[in-house]
């Protein structure tokens, strides 16, 4: 599945042997690498980016988005302009919350990564997690795993149901009230549409964004398979296979939720 790596390790050299043996996992099929990026916690504990994103075909600022959001959460006030070093400033507005990373894992990472130290943020499809730990343990790096669709899918349906629900109990509300009660609530309404349209619109954009993503790592996968060997092929196929079946699912419960 699609996820965020976070890959800590003690030196910058030790970062960039982690960015050449995930570039060597992709090309033999056993992950898929759609963006990787350098960073360092200096000793004001501040995130600076090393390295910008690493990516193939024309896709390079959409498949960046997510680490772009990932290092705007860890970078703190200023993270937009951050993350836009590497996501793209038209990708991030105010929308960090909606990439898929728990509050949790962010704080997990911001507290690990301590200053000095570097990481390596990496956009990923990955079956398992033996191939990637094997290939980065030898050069001191630490994984931190968040599958990122799973949480802003989670998201983005749970934001729009709390909208509907409000709708469903003020009209419930209207139903049930007379007089002057309800002559407020049916005010409230009107006001509450309001919102619930801004709302919609923002949420339907996000999802949007979320399937833009997906298509884009699909097509990456694809120009990839076109050129790799007979085995590196067949498994890059697989995970253009499972992706395409995931995001066909999601789209398809997009379009009923916003219906």
């Amino acid at each position: 599945m699609n996820k965020e790596l976070v890959i800590m390790v003690p030196t910058e050299v030790a970062a960039y042997e982690v960015v050449k043996a995930l570039k060597g996992l992709d090309a033999e099929g056993s992950i898929e690498l759609y963006s990787s990026t350098v960073v360092t916690k200096t000793a004001k504990g501040t995130i600076d980016v090393k390295d910008k994103d690493h990516v193939r075909g024309p896709w390079g600022t959409v498949l960046g988005l997510s680490a772009g959001a990932l290092i705007g959460l860890l970078a703190g006030p200023v993270g937009a302009a951050v993350g836009a070093a590497v996501g793209g400033a038209a990708g991030m507005g105010g929308d960090l919350a909606y990439y898929g990373f728990a509050g949790d894992f962010v704080q997990n990472v911001g507290a690990r990564l301590q200053p000095g130290g570097y990481a390596v943020i990496a956009s990923v499809w990955e079956d398992w997690t033996v191939p990637v730990d094997v290939a980065v343990t030898p050069l001191g790096g630490a994984v931190v795993r968040q599958s990122t669709d799973d949480v802003a899918v989670a998201q983005i349906r749970a934001e729009w149901q709390s909208v509907k629900e409000d709708q469903e109990h003020l009209e419930a509300g209207i139903a049930q009230a007379t007089g002057a009660a309800k002559a407020k609530l049916e005010a409230r309404r009107n006001e509450l549409r309001a919102k619930q349209a801004a709302e919609r619109e923002r949420l339907h954009q996000r999802a949007t964004k979320l399937q833009e993503s997906w298509d884009a790592k699909i097509a990456s996968i694809k120009d990839k398979a076109a050129a790799a060997s007979a085995e590196a092929k067949v498994r890059h196929q697989k995970h253009v296979d499972k992706l395409t079946r995931f995001a066909t699912a999601q789209k398809a419960a997009f379009h009923d939720l916003f219906a």
